[in-house]
């Protein structure tokens, strides 16, 4: 009788196709799938050879996690986070297409810069098709102060002007914790992100009682998502690609949204935990200018709606 292959030492995983192997570390973060490069020869390049990357900063903080992330942490994650990009994307032969790149980031220091350095080589050398990004920081929202919101805000807006390569193959962006000048916000968004599909932002906003205004008839824009910000009110006078959008949590006595030509537009949610002596709003005033909705969902936890 044949010897079956256990006994002759070779274990189920050394059978496996590298195509397995790949959509095995696929599944799992980048910190565990960079460690099985020391399992053997042949996993020494595995890491590389994925076609989707997921680089996360969060992956690098301190584990179990601490209740309160400090500054000291962030720098440790970026320096953790930079030295993987460097090995990941500086070690790939350029024959081996990145089809989507999923980077995570903090905008502290110097890292973020050098990592913009290493995604723009690479985007610019064509091995990135596709780029999600989101640009993160730990503070809750009660605890943000005007001036480290612009601060943030610039830091972003430097970081688009100074990679401008980058905005060209990114389809998702998130934002958290930033207060922009309109021009700049717009600027990066629809003037320069032409490839911008999904957009979430969190405590972001250009200012307290402001409007924001959107035209970008040439925008790819399918996603927004809002989360409390300081916008009196969002006008949206054009964006055909626009299908779904979420707001939670605004601050204002009046209807929060504006439509003009959004004709792909059938998904709408709107959250708001409304405080006792906020007024309530027509909700005929928020879908005027739709045609095309069928799906819409409120919670307004007390708040009136006419």
């Amino acid at each position: 009788m044949a010897e079956t292959e256990e006994a002759q030492g070779v274990d189920r995983l050394t059978l496996l196709t590298d195509d397995i192997l790949l959509s095995i570390l696929g599944r799992v973060d980048h910190a565990v799938a960079a460690r099985t490069s020391v399992l053997s020869k042949r996993w020494r390049n595995l890491p590389w050879l994925l076609p989707e990357l997921s680089l996360h900063v969060r992956d690098f903080l301190p584990a179990p996690s601490p209740d309160l992330i400090e500054a000291q942490h962030m720098s440790r994650a970026m320096a953790s986070l930079t030295k993987s990009t460097s090995s990941l994307l500086g070690n790939r032969r350029s024959d081996r297409t990145i089809t989507r790149l999923s980077l995570q980031l903090y905008m502290t220091g110097n890292r973020s810069r050098d990592i913009g350095l290493l995604v723009s080589d690479a985007i610019n050398r064509e091995m990135v098709k596709e780029l999600h990004l989101a640009i993160v920081d730990e503070k809750g929202l009660n605890d943000c102060e005007n001036e480290d919101m612009l601060r943030r805000a610039l830091r972003v807006d430097g970081f688009f002007g100074a990679y401008p390569s980058v905005l060209r193959c990114l389809t998702r962006l998130h934002l958290v914790n930033a207060r922009f000048a309109k021009p700049d916000l717009h600027h990066s968004l629809f003037d320069c992100g032409r490839q911008l599909q999904h957009l979430s932002i969190e405590n972001c906003d250009t200012g307290d009682c402001s409007v924001w205004q959107i035209d970008a008839p040439d925008s790819k824009l399918r996603i927004p998502e809002i989360y409390f910000p300081c916008w009196q009110r969002v006008e949206v006078f054009c964006l055909p690609k626009l299908e779904r959008l979420s707001w939670e949590g605004w601050w204002y006595f009046h209807a929060p949204l504006l439509f003009g030509s959004v004709p792909a537009l059938k998904e709408l949610y709107l959250l708001n935990p409304a405080t006792p002596n906020q007024r309530g709003f027509s909700l005929a005033e928020v879908l005027h200018g739709t045609t095309n909705v069928n799906t819409l969902a409120l919670n307004f936890q007390g708040e009136k709606v006419k």
